[in-house]
């Protein structure tokens, strides 16, 4: 059967949750929308049908082919760009609220959430797309990060097939898994150079602050407060406070602990949560990095400090060359990944950017990788001014 991908009967549950069921090309015996059961399976091997068949997903990836696809995407991401920033807002008057004068707003923390959700059900790529955007006011770097850590959770949390009860309150622990933050003294959170082992130890205390005040002021149960404790315990147990260790650790903290790590390599630091001290350069940042740096710090910190089957997951979302990244070729051209393949990750669909010279092409072809065999990537691109070159005249192009 061409396009379909085997699978064994005993398998289903496992590996083919809200996917069409084949017993042959025009013949579905269990529909995606319908949930799978014990007894689906038990029924299946009474009738001697050990092997069923699903789409292949290769072959659903290569839908993304055309101009018209990326067109789509990039309709999409206005839309939710604008939703994204405005979300953003949202999240610094709550936040801000409560960290100035204490006070709580539960069914706005839950309207952020929803839209979240919203905007993940909806599209997918473009809502990955928005964690490329860089350019915010460092006031906003608080707001912003327990913003994007709560959009990476959820979508790690959505590709694992959690509930939609369950995502929501993984979300709203994971917005708010720092709040313990506003119980160490700002001149210490504020201080641009190594910590000394006493300011360290207050920092390390944000955590314990945290599930207190996600119990006491929010009224979270204990699978939400948790993940304030837990977000820093590392999957070997050398993390803190409690030194707890794999499945000792809760679900939920375990997917925020890669969500706050991936969105701690992506953006410029203003306060370091480390032993080590922060290298500035001379505008007193940190080296930006890209969400390609991301993948490979947590594929580099699997097992030692991140649950692997959640490390696994992250990859897989954000593959090797993640969506908003772009890419150089091997003929000098440059290209926006916009889709992946999810079975060939280093082959991602690419829209070009740029010729060979390095000139910006508005209206350039799109590429699936996996269907071109003559053109590969080198590397990707970091040149800060090509970047916004490429957000201005093309992602945000009137």
């Amino acid at each position: 059967m061409e396009n379909f991908a085997k699978l064994k009967t005993q398998d289903i549950k496992s590996q083919a949750e809200r996917k069409d069921i084949y017993l042959d090309d025009d013949f579905i015996a269990i529909s995606k929308y319908i949930k799978i059961t014990d007894e689906d399976i038990n029924r299946l091997k009474k009738w001697d049908i050990n092997e069923v068949f699903i789409k292949d997903l290769e072959n659903e990836d290569a839908t993304h082919n055309s101009v018209q696809d990326f067109e789509k995407f990039l309709r999409e991401y206005k839309v939710f760009k604008n939703i994204y920033l405005n979300i953003i807002k949202q999240t610094k008057n709550n936040l801000g609220n409560f960290r100035h004068n204490n006070l709580v707003n539960m069914k706005e923390l839950n309207e952020i959430i929803d839209g979240l959700l919203d905007i993940m059900n909806r599209n997918l790529n473009s809502f990955i797309e928005l964690l490329s955007i860089f350019n915010f006011n460092k006031e906003d770097f608080y707001y912003v990060r327990s913003l994007n850590v709560a959009i990476i959770s959820l979508i790690i949390g959505k590709q694992m097939k959690l509930s939609d009860g369950i995502l929501k309150k993984l979300g709203l622990g994971a917005i708010l898994y720092d709040i313990g933050l506003v119980k160490v003294p700002e001149k210490i959170l504020n201080k641009q150079y190594k910590h000394s082992p006493e300011e360290y130890a207050e920092i390390k205390k944000h955590t314990v602050y945290g599930y207190k005040l996600m119990k006491s002021n929010f009224r979270f149960e204990e699978e939400v407060a948790v993940i304030s404790l837990e977000h820093h315990e590392y999957f070997n147990g050398k993390g803190y406070p409690r030194g707890i260790s794999g499945n000792e650790i809760h679900l939920y903290a375990k997917i925020v602990a890669v969500a706050h790590e991936a969105e701690k390599v992506m953006k410029n630091r203003r306060i370091a949560i480390d032993e080590k001290s922060l290298n500035f350069n001379k505008n007193n940042n940190v080296e930006k990095k890209l969400l390609f740096d991301a993948v490979r710090h947590i594929i580099h910190g699997a097992k030692i400090k991140y649950d692997p089957t959640i490390s696994k997951v992250f990859v897989s979302i954000f593959s090797v060359y993640p969506i908003g990244s772009v890419v150089i070729l091997n003929d000098n051209r440059k290209g926006l990944v916009f889709a992946t393949n999810t079975n060939f990750p280093i082959r991602p669909i690419i829209k070009i950017v740029s010729d060979n010279s390095g000139n910006i092409i508005e209206n350039g072809e799109v590429v699936n990788l996996v269907e071109n065999n003559q053109i590969f990537i080198n590397g990707i691109d970091r040149d800060d001014k090509f970047l916004e070159e490429v957000d201005k005249k093309i992602l945000n192009k009137d």
